[in-house]
């Protein structure tokens, strides 16, 4: 008998195989909250690569080590907020090394924000 094989036969193919980077980029784009965003990257890790390297706005609190790590990570950032909250008072602030590595890692960063930061 010939057409189509049983479905025991039929070759899976998952979405990862069906969708290019850029039609993921379409979806991701069409996404209109940030949180909804966020989800996006949790669905495996190349939705996660996607989600990162897509991302234009950052808000954390991080060293030198973490602050190369995110820069490799978030390659299109444009605003990055190391803003300190009186509650985190705790946290040494931005240094000069901070500073240094944003200069040269974050290369299409456009906004740095840094409300209450330490000296």
């Amino acid at each position: 008998m010939t057409g189509d094989p049983e479905p025991e036969q039929q070759q899976q193919i998952t979405i990862n195989e069906r969708l290019r980077d850029d039609e993921l980029r379409a979806v991701l784009s069409k996404l209109e909250t940030d949180k909804d965003k966020e989800v996006f990257g949790l669905v495996c890790k190349k939705w996660l690569y996607l989600q990162s390297t897509e991302r234009k706005k950052l808000c954390a609190r991080a060293g030198p080590h973490m602050l190369k790590k995110m820069a490799a990570r978030f390659t299109r950032l444009k605003d990055l907020d190391l803003s300190q909250s009186a509650s985190r008072s705790f946290y040494p602030g931005v240094t000069d090394s901070d500073l240094s590595v944003i200069a040269s890692g974050f290369t299409g960063l456009c906004v740095l924000k840094l409300r209450d930061c330490k000296d």
